[in-house]
């Protein structure tokens, strides 16, 4: 009965020691100063965002208190009611309105 309990008691020891031997094996074989995160997005040049910056933008963005989303669907919406204008047109015909 004792020599039961110790095999069972060493056999769990045996098991902790090899799991965290293969945790720590993991980490190793990926260190993190050479993984490379987000290399799609570090590779391509952004456009300039002239229309995001100008002062009719502003306007916008103080009537809408900062929320850059509400200001776009503004934006989206005046888009699809005025055809034939510019994005640029919009965003000052709706500084004009707000």
């Amino acid at each position: 009965m004792l020599g039961t309990f110790i095999f069972v008691v060493c056999c769990f020891f045996v098991g902790l020691v090899a799991f965290f031997y293969f945790q720590g094996k993991k980490h190793k074989n990926n260190p993190p100063s050479r993984t490379v995160y987000a290399a799609h997005t570090q590779r391509r040049v952004l456009p300039p965002t002239n229309h995001m910056t100008g002062e009719a933008y502003g306007k916008l963005l103080r009537a809408a208190q900062g929320d850059r989303q509400q200001v776009e669907l503004w934006i989206v919406e005046a888009q699809c009611n005025l055809t034939g204008r510019t994005r640029s047109e919009i965003i000052e015909l709706l500084a004009k309105e707000r």
